[in-house]
C-alpha cells in the first residue's frame, strides 16, 4: 500500500495536470444560464422524481403518496456540504451524529430510528446499495460528494428498496459529462489544517460522453489525534443510442486514512487523570483509534426503449471494500483486518400506457446480490489473555418487486400500489471454532399501497401503508455466540401509515405537510438473561414506536433571495417492559438519541451579480445518550448550530468562504452512558472556516 505522502505525491499532481490541460483551451468568458434542475435548497421548479428502484422512469411528484426531498449540485455547493449527510441535516426527519471524534464519518438515520443498533436507512448511489453487508452501515467518507448531480431523501418505509429500508432511502446520481464540455480545478485551505484539492472535466467526445472527478481532502482535527487523508477518484463514460438507449460505466476509487478520536468523559474520571469534558474539549484520552479504507467499484447501468410503452433498465456492479481498524480503550486494545466483496445485478421492466384514457405505469424486477466478507481480528483487556478471531461469511439475496400506479380520475386520484419478495441466505464460518459454523435463511413479502388526490394541480394529498423488514446482522446471529450473539433470531418487522400533503402558490412559496406512524416488532436487543452477572443475548423484543409530523415551507421573493423552514416532531418510545443490560426499560420510555423537536432554517442573498450569500441553522432538541434506554441520566442539552457561506463569481472565477458553528456554539451531538454510570461525550468543534478558489470554463474545444 502507498504511503499517505507517496500516494498524495503522484496521484495529485497528475490528477490535477491533466485538468490544467483542459482548461488551457477554455474560452475566459462563459455564458451562465443556469438550468432549472440547476436551483440550490429552494426548487420550485423540480417537479420529478425516481420513485423506482433504478431511475428508469420518473415521476411527477404530485403522483407519489409520499414526501420526496431533492438537493441538487447548486444546493450542496450553498449548503458547504463536505459529505451527503450535511447536505441533508436540515430536512424534516433526519438524525445525524458523530460518534468517532472526526468529521467524516458521521451517523445518520430519519424518523426516530437513530442507528441504533442498526441503521435503518437504506442509500443507493447509482442504483447500488452501499450499505455495508456486515452490520448496514454506511461509510460516507467513500461517496463522492462533489460528483452528485442529485440527492433525494425518501423518508418512510420502502419496501421496493429490499430489506432494511424501515426509516427511508437516501437515493443519489452522480454526474456525467454534458453536451458542452466543461473543467472545474478547486484549491480550498482553512481551520484545523483543512486543505481540499478538486478537479473535473467532461463533455462529449463523438457519440460518447465523459466525465472525471477527483478529491483529496486532509486535515489535522479539532481533536488530538484525529486527522485525516480522504481521496476519491470518479469517472463515468456514456453513451446514447439515439432517443431509444442509453448506457453509461462509472468507476469510484476511494482511498482513505481517518483517524478517530473518540469520546471523552464528562467529569474526571481516576482511571483517565487529566482527560475530561470540563478540562480540555479538545483531548484524546487514548492513543487514537484509526480506519483506513480502499475501495474499488466499477457500475454499469443501461436503458432501452421498446414499443407499446415498454422500457427496460439494467445495473450491474461490484464493490471491494478493505478496511483495517485500530482501537485503543482504557484497557483494551483491539485490530480487526475486513475485506469485503459484493457484486449483483438488477433487472427492471417498465411500461406507461393510457387505457381507458387513463395514465397507467407498472414496474416490475428482479434483483440479485451476493456479498462476501472475511474478517480477522484480535483484542486483548488488561489482566486477561488476548483473544482471537478469524471468520468467513457468504449473503446471498433475490429481491422480485412490482409497482403500479393508476388514474382512477385522470390526474385527480392516482392509486398505487405494489411490493416486494425478499429471500436472503446468511452463511457464516468460524475458521478457529467450526462448532460455531451456522446457515440461516430469511424470507418475506413487503407490501405498499398508497392513494393520492389533486384536486387542483398546485394541491395535493395523500395516504399510504407500508411495510418492511430488517434481517438480523452477521453480528448480532453468530459472531459471538454463546456469549451475546443468538442465531436463533428473527426478522424485526415495520408497519407505517403516512397523511400528507402539499400545496403550491404560485411560483414563490411550498409547502408540505406528513403525519406518520411506524410500529415495529421484534426488535432485536441485547436482553439480561442473569441480572446476577449481567450475561445475557440479543433477543427479539415486543414493539417500539415512531410517530410524528413533518413540515417543509419553502419561498422565493423575485431572484433576490430564497429561504426554507423545515421542523419536525418526532417520538420514539419502547412499548414493551424489557430488562436490558443498561436497567429496566418500562413500556413509554424514549428511545435514545432521537429529538423530540428538530428545526432547520436557511437563507440565500443573490444582491447582485454573482454575489450569494447564504446562511443555514439547525436546532437539536435534547435526546437521551446512547445506552440510557430506561431514561434515568440527564439528557445532551439541546443545541443550535448556524452556519454560512459567501461566494462571488465572475466569468471562470469563484471565490468562496465557508463558516461552520460561526457563533462558536459549546455542544455535544452524541453520548454514551458506560457501566456504572459514567457520561462520555463526543464534543462538536467550535467555529472553523474554510475558504478557497475555483475556476470553472465551458466550450473549449
Amino acid at each position: 500500500m502507498f504511503s499517505r505522502n507517496g500516494l498524495t505525491k503522484l496521484l495529485l499532481p497528475a490528477v490535477l495536470a491533466v485538468l490544467l490541460i483542459g482548461t488551457a483551451w477554455a474560452q475566459e468568458k462563459e455564458e451562465e444560464k443556469e438550468k432549472p434542475e440547476e436551483q440550490g435548497v429552494f426548487r420550485l421548479s423540480e417537479i420529478v422524481v425516481s420513485a423506482t428502484r433504478l431511475p428508469d422512469d420518473l415521476f411527477d411528484l404530485s403522483r407519489v403518496p409520499a414526501q420526496v426531498r431533492v438537493v441538487t449540485e447548486k444546493g450542496i455547493q450553498e449548503l458547504g456540504a463536505r459529505d451527503v449527510p450535511e447536505a441533508i441535516q436540515y430536512e424534516p426527519g433526519i438524525t445525524l451524529y458523530q460518534n468517532v471524534g472526526n468529521g467524516f464519518e458521521p451517523i445518520l438515520d430519519m424518523r426516530g430510528f437513530s442507528g441504533v443498533p442498526v441503521t435503518a436507512t437504506t442509500v443507493i448511489l447509482d442504483g447500488v446499495r452501499v450499505n455495508n453487508p456486515d452490520f448496514n452501515t454506511v461509510d460516507w467518507d467513500l461517496i463522492p460528494i462533489y460528483d452528485l448531480e442529485r440527492i433525494e431523501v425518501v423518508p418512510g418505509t420502502a419496501p421496493v428498496f429490499g430489506k432494511d429500508a424501515l426509516a427511508g432511502v437516501v437515493n443519489l446520481q452522480t454526474k456525467r459529462g454534458g453536451p458542452v464540455p466543461e473543467a472545474n480545478v478547486e484549491v480550498a485551505g482553512g481551520s484545523f489544517g483543512r486543505l481540499r484539492f478538486r478537479g473535473s472535466i467532461g463533455g462529449p467526445v463523438g457519440d460518447f460522453d465523459y466525465y472525471l472527478g477527483f478529491t483529496q481532502e486532509l486535515e489535522d482535527g479539532f481533536r488530538d489525534a484525529s486527522d485525516a487523508d480522504v481521496k476519491r477518484l470518479f469517472t463515468k463514460i456514456g453513451r446514447r443510442f439515439g432517443p431509444q438507449a442509453d448506457i453509461t460505466l462509472s468507476y469510484l476509487f476511494a482511498d482513505d486514512h481517518i483517524e478517530q478520536a473518540g469520546t471523552i468523559p464528562e467529569d474526571f474520571l481516576p482511571t483517565l487523570p487529566g482527560c475530561s469534558l470540563r478540562i480540555d474539549r479538545t483531548a484524546n484520552c487514548t492513543p487514537g483509534d484509526f480506519v483506513e479504507r480502499t475501495l474499488h467499484a466499477p457500475t454499469i447501468n443501461m436503458r432501452y426503449l421498446l414499443p407499446a410503452g415498454f422500457s427496460v433498465g439494467l445495473n450491474a456492479f461490484v464493490r471491494d471494500l478493505d478496511q483495517e481498524i485500530v482501537n485503543f480503550g482504557v484497557a483494551s486494545e483491539s485490530e480487526s483486518s475486513n475485506d469485503t466483496t459484493t457484486g449483483g445485478v438488477t433487472f427492471q421492466v417498465s411500461n406507461e400506457a393510457t387505457p381507458l384514457d387513463r395514465q397507467n405505469l407498472f414496474v416490475a424486477g428482479i434483483e440479485y446480490t451476493t456479498s462476501g466478507f472475511e474478517s480477522s481480528g484480535s483484542s486483548e483487556f488488561t489482566g486477561f489473555p488476548p483473544s482471537f478471531n478469524e471468520t468467513e461469511t457468504t449473503e446471498d439475496e433475490v429481491g422480485i418487486y412490482f409497482q403500479e400506479s393508476f388514474d382512477v380520475i385522470p390526474d385527480v386520484l392516482i392509486l398505487s400500489g405494489g411490493g416486494r419478495y425478499d429471500w436472503d441466505r446468511i452463511d457464516f464460518t468460524d475458521r478457529l471454532d467450526p462448532t460455531q459454523n451456522r446457515v440461516r435463511t430469511f424470507q418475506r413479502f413487503n407490501p405498499k399501497a398508497g392513494l393520492t388526490w389533486n384536486p387542483t394541480s398546485d394541491i395535493g394529498a395523500y395516504f399510504s401503508y407500508s411495510e418492511g423488514f430488517r434481517t438480523p446482522t452477521v453480528d448480532e446471529l453468530f459472531t459471538f455466540f454463546p456469549f451475546s450473539s443468538n442465531p436463533d433470531l428473527e426478522p424485526a418487522v415495520s408497519r407505517t401509515l403516512e397523511f400528507g400533503g402539499r400545496v403550491l402558490v404560485g411560483e414563490y412559496f411550498e409547502g408540505t405537510l406528513a403525519l406518520f406512524r411506524t410500529d415495529v416488532d421484534d426488535e432485536i436487543l441485547f436482553i439480561v438473561t442473569d441480572p446476577t452477572t449481567g450475561g445475557g443475548q440479543n433477543q427479539n423484543v415486543g414493539q417500539t414506536r415512531r410517530r410524528g409530523i413533518e413540515v417543509t415551507l419553502k419561498g422565493r421573493y423575485r431572484d433576490l433571495l430564497d429561504g426554507f423552514i423545515n421542523y419536525s416532531y418526532i417520538k420514539a418510545t419502547f412499548e414493551t417492559d424489557i430488562l436490558l443490560s443498561s436497567g429496566l426499560v418500562t413500556s413509554g420510555n424514549d428511545i435514545p438519541l432521537v429529538p423530540r423537536n428538530r428545526l432547520g432554517v436557511g437563507v440565500n442573498v443573490y444582491p447582485v451579480e454573482g454575489l450569494t450569500f447564504s446562511l443555514a441553522g439547525v436546532y437539536v432538541d435534547e435526546q437521551f445518550l446512547s445506552g440510557d434506554e430506561p431514561n434515568q441520566s440527564d439528557p445532551l442539552d439541546p443545541y443550535f448550530v448556524l452556519n454560512g457561506q459567501l461566494s462571488y463569481r465572475r466569468g471562470p472565477l469563484t471565490l468562496f468562504i465557508q463558516g461552520k458553528n460561526i457563533t462558536n456554539t459549546e455542544y455535544e451531538p452524541w453520548g454514551v452512558l458506560a457501566f456504572g454510570g459514567d457520561r462520555f461525550l463526543m464534543p462538536a468543534p467550535g467555529a472553523n472556516f474554510l475558504a478557497g478558489i475555483s475556476l470553472n470554463f465551458s466550450g473549449f474545444y
